[in-house]
């Protein structure tokens, strides 16, 4: 694998770690700042730095050809978290963000090693679904009956948004935002 293509995929399951934003105490001490501060700068510099790029037409290690000239993964990818960590509670979340970071890597492994449909899809499905449970059942917050059916959903939503090739839409962004609006919206009846 071409080390543009591992440092992308390395960087990406990075994303994993987001959910650690709900371990910082919410009024942040010494700065005396609102955690939210961190989300807000962290989304202005990238966009910054995106748009810093788009108009220097500046590549690096890492960014796709075909994003030259247009907004890159890991812009769309800093407006899901950005998206994610506000609009939804903050186990789903952790199961979005978790399950995004790591079974997108998964899934374009696969379509890169030309296995097969019939088996990359349930294989990029089960881990998902795995790693969305486990976060929710972590985090202790629903009953194991209302995670399971909020995985599930989520799991389909990620996983077919993964697949989805959407001109101006990265998939980094509707795998991270699309599960977590669909599971938040599912946990206000269940």
């Amino acid at each position: 694998m071409k080390k543009d293509a591992i440092a992308r995929r390395g960087i990406h399951m990075l994303i994993a770690l987001a959910p650690l934003y709900y371990a910082l105490p919410v009024n942040l001490p010494i700065i005396g700042l609102h955690r939210w501060t961190l989300v807000v700068v962290f989304f202005s510099a990238i966009m910054v730095f995106e748009a810093c790029r788009l108009r220097k037409g500046i590549t690096f290690m890492g960014l796709r050809p075909h994003e030259k000239n247009q907004i890159a993964s890991f812009a769309w990818a800093a407006a899901g978290i950005t998206a994610t960590l506000w609009l939804s509670p903050h186990d789903i979340a952790s199961a979005a963000l978790v399950g995004m970071a790591l079974v997108d890597p998964l899934a374009g492994e696969l379509r890169l090693r030309a296995v097969a449909d019939v088996k990359a899809l349930p294989l990029s499905m089960l881990v998902y679904f795995v790693l969305a449970v486990s976060v929710l059942l972590v985090w202790d917050v629903r009953t194991a009956a209302q995670s399971l059916v909020l995985c599930t959903v989520g799991t389909v939503l990620a996983v077919f948004s993964e697949r989805a090739k959407i001109r101006y839409v990265d998939d980094d962004f509707l795998m991270a935002v699309l599960p977590a609006v669909a599971m938040t919206a599912l946990s206000l009846v269940l």
